[in-house]
């Protein structure tokens, strides 16, 4: 800051002409004054310059322009080339809108940015956001966009919260909200063991998603006292499955007698202890499904000896219609908690969420809850061990990214669906 300062008064002199001697001696001439030397003022102490005001940075619309502002961007592929993730991305969206109406206060901004359903558009979405100031990310889709943003979210340390279920891109600040395979496995495997199930089988595809349920059920089988005793997988279309379902089960049952069948349908279910295997799993849904459990009947696999257990893929009422599934066992999500979901989703956009809108609206819930809380959007506040109740059901956050859930364990009938066990409402505490 300049500074005024006092000007120096200076000091002008003047000498007198010597005068004419009279004698002839010159008397001498008198010493010349000395001035007084004028010291300069002191300057100033400058004033203390008052704290500067922290200026905001990132999107401000002009409506809240006064208001502590949490910004949470959602990274959805609404230009995709594909039109069934173009049509997906928009049911997230509504979902993700739904919970800011419902759970937020006034001060939650959503900032909608397009992954294009790739990689690179998932990266400059990311960018996008982070240059906007936003607090947490919601989305991508898909696992190689989480990588691509995670990239970019990690160096600006904003928490990420996708919907992928490709575990290997969880952890360091990236958070999996959707349904692990393993979680519905674990959850199924632990129930049919306390049914006495100890010997299981596998029948499914041979992709990324069958051989997440296959390590899973011999891992928790193993830990239940039990083991995989038969596997068979299959690629392509329904003879695959035909040719796959007669090899798991060539030569190892007879086909049931009537007498025998209707004594079993009489009598409560029990694993045969004398059987091959008590109990297969079959990661499929929808048509496929409905295809691959009359293929094992005819292969006199039948559900009145062994019991048919699925994933969360079977979560469907178009597979009540099925006679060959009825009786089967599948861990799912609280269902009182959806349909609450789902009603609210249908009165405000007229038509049904999808099974996986409700993500969305369960991270965008979740943002409205840690907005103003102390932790903010912290790593801590993501990862609190109590969990958190959403349209899916309790949920919670590990420190290595994946999720926990408390699901349900379901029997298929003819007229819907019979719960066997209810969904817990509280966690055990984290081991550590």
């Amino acid at each position: 800051m300049a500074q005024s300062v006092r000007p120096r008064c200076l000091a002008v002199i003047g000498l007198a002409a010597l005068a004419a001697a009279c004698s002839t001696t010159p008397e001498p001439a008198p010493p010349a004054p000395t001035l007084p030397v004028e010291e300069p003022e002191p300057e100033p102490k400058p004033e203390p310059e008052a704290p500067e005001e922290p200026v905001e940075t990132g999107l401000i619309p002009p409506h809240m322009a006064d208001r502590d502002i949490a910004r949470v961007a959602v990274l959805l592929p609404f230009s995709a080339e594909n039109s069934g993730a173009r049509a997906e991305a928009l049911r997230l969206l509504r979902a993700a809108e739904l919970a800011l109406f419902e759970r937020a206060g006034g001060n939650l901004l959503m900032i909608p940015k397009d992954t294009q359903g790739t990689p690179e558009g998932a990266r400059s979405a990311a960018m996008a956001a982070a240059e906007d100031g936003a607090d947490l990310i919601i989305g991508p889709l898909f696992g190689p966009a989480v990588a691509s943003a995670a990239n970019v979210a990690r160096q600006a340390d904003i928490p990420v919260i996708a919907f992928t279920t490709d575990t290997a891109v969880a952890g360091d600040g990236v958070y999996l909200l959707s349904f692990p395979p393993e979680i519905e496995v674990e959850r199924i495997v632990e129930y049919a063991s306390r049914q006495g199930v100890q010997r299981y089988a596998y029948l499914g595809p041979q992709d990324r998603y069958g051989v997440a349920v296959y390590n899973a059920l011999e891992n928790t089988s193993a830990l239940t006292g039990g083991f995989v005793a038969a596997e068979a997988f299959y690629t392509g279309d329904v003879e695959a499955m035909a040719r796959a379902s007669a090899r798991l089960a060539e030569g190892v049952f007879e086909p049931l007698t009537p007498e025998d069948a209707l004594e079993l349908r009489r009598s409560e279910w029990v694993p045969d202890p004398e059987a091959p295997f008590q109990a297969v799993i079959l990661p499929e849904g929808g048509t496929r499904l409905r295809a691959l459990g009359p293929l094992l009947i005819s292969q006199n696999v039948d559900p009145l000896v062994v019991r048919f257990l699925g994933t969360g893929l079977w979560d469907d009422p178009e597979l009540l219609r099925e006679p060959a599934l009825h009786g089967g066992w599948f861990a799912g999500p609280d269902r009182d908690a959806r349909e609450r979901f789902e009603t609210a989703y249908e009165d405000t956009y007229g038509s049904a969420p999808s099974r996986i809108a409700s993500l969305a609206y369960d991270a965008m819930a979740l943002a409205a809850h840690m907005d103003g809380g102390e932790r903010g959007f912290s790593r801590e506040a993501i990862e609190e061990e109590q969990g958190f109740l959403g349209a899916d059901g309790l949920f919670r956050f590990r420190e290595d990214g994946l999720i926990e859930r408390g699901l349900a364990i379901y029997e298929i009938q003819p007229r819907g669906l019979r719960e066997l066990e209810p969904a817990p409402q509280t966690f055990e505490p984290q081991a550590f």
